[in-house]
């Protein structure tokens, strides 16, 4: 078994464009699920525990709402899970913050980057 990659300062830098990008996703698919959050509490506050029966007018919405909401998390990690593929270390998706292996003067280290 290996163990994660290790980049050097260049490969790094090189690796910026796909960070970017990466937590831009991120950023639109955390967006899509705070509006579905909102849509299903509204439809839960409503209807309480109703919403699940078949029998309610809005429960065809509040499974779709539910589907979706799968669907969004799964593609947030599956983001992240790209990225720790690839040996990042996400620390803070909200301020686009992860740390990359370095070895600097035989010791490794991590190489933080930060969003901006």
């Amino acid at each position: 078994m290996t163990g994660p990659r290790v980049y050097t300062v260049e490969e790094a830098q090189a690796l910026v464009p796909t960070l970017e990008q990466a937590f831009a996703r991120l950023d639109v698919l955390r967006e899509r699920l705070r509006q579905l959050k909102i849509k299903l509490t509204a439809l839960e506050m409503i209807w309480g525990s109703k919403i699940n029966e078949r029998t309610c007018p809005d429960h065809a919405e509040g499974q779709d709402l539910m589907r979706q909401l799968k669907e969004v998390e799964e593609g947030f990690q599956s983001v992240l899970s790209d990225l720790g593929e690839q040996s990042v270390t996400v620390k803070d998706v909200d301020s686009g913050l992860c740390d990359l292996y370095h070895v600097r003067e035989g010791r490794l280290v991590f190489l933080c980057w930060k969003r901006g």
